[in-house]
């Protein structure tokens, strides 16, 4: 559309786009709640083969089990990851199955009855070698900052992504210095990011339906954004889409 105002964003039945908006072609045979996963897949490319620079077998450590840490998985495994691990809440079991499936080889569970200790864990996994690159992509916790500093091997590169509402958070900068370590933020995620990520969706390699959980139409969006967010009791939701038709 070429006619302002109108609404940014896709919860809508007709979306703006400015005179220079970047436009993907993707095949139109793949069903709109699979081609929409360009959005969470193009920023596990992003985070993790760009930034976090992931090559042929290198250890990495994805903490956050989300949609987001999922994509994370599959891209580090498309990049050459040797070995994966990935952290989540015992309430998160059913996304951790999930990382296993899509390609993590460790899963940890970091809080209850069965929390383990991250660090500690990727220690005994590596033989004391620790992850090459670590994503911190947890909402609103801190404490995994420090865990992602301290379970980067030496030189090691870590990409933070997992906002904190703008909260003040510690962050031990001798760390940083003293294992002489690459810290990357991570903003979005670009054309280049996006296009690969099409790419991998169009291969038909991933079995992506089964990180579809949920489908709206345009009138239950708060619903959709509430069952996302694990603000409705009884849904574990993955990944959803709105459909404005519907």
């Amino acid at each position: 559309m070429d006619v302002e105002p109108s609404l940014y964003g896709g919860f809508a039945e007709h979306l703006y786009l400015t005179p220079n908006a970047v436009l993907h072609k993707i095949d139109a045979s793949i069903p709109a709640e699979i081609a929409v996963m360009f959005n969470p897949l193009g920023a596990g490319v992003r985070w993790a083969a760009h930034l976090g620079g992931i090559g042929l077998g290198d250890t990495v450590l994805v903490l956050g089990a989300g949609q987001r840490g999922i994509a994370s998985v599959i891209a580090a495994r498309a990049a050459g990851a040797g070995t994966i691990i990935t952290t989540g809440l015992a309430a998160d079991e059913h996304k951790l199955a999930l990382a296993r499936e899509f390609g993590a080889d460790h899963t940890l569970v970091v809080d209850g009855d069965d929390a383990v200790d991250t660090v500690e864990r990727v220690r005994e996994i590596t033989d004391g070698e620790m992850a090459d690159v670590v994503l911190e992509l947890t909402p609103m916790a801190a404490a995994p900052v420090t865990d992602a500093l301290l379970a980067a091997r030496h030189g090691g590169t870590v990409v933070l992504a997992g906002l904190k509402g703008n909260r003040e958070i510690p962050l031990r900068t001798d760390l940083v210095i003293n294992r002489a370590l690459t810290v990357r933020g991570a903003f979005g995620v670009d054309a280049t990011a996006y296009a690969e990520a099409i790419a991998l969706i169009e291969s038909g390699r991933h079995p992506l339906e089964k990180l579809h959980t949920h489908t709206f139409g345009l009138a239950d969006t708060a619903l959709a954004i509430e069952t996302l967010a694990g603000e409705v009791p009884g849904e574990s939701a993955v990944h959803a889409s709105v459909h404005p038709t519907s």
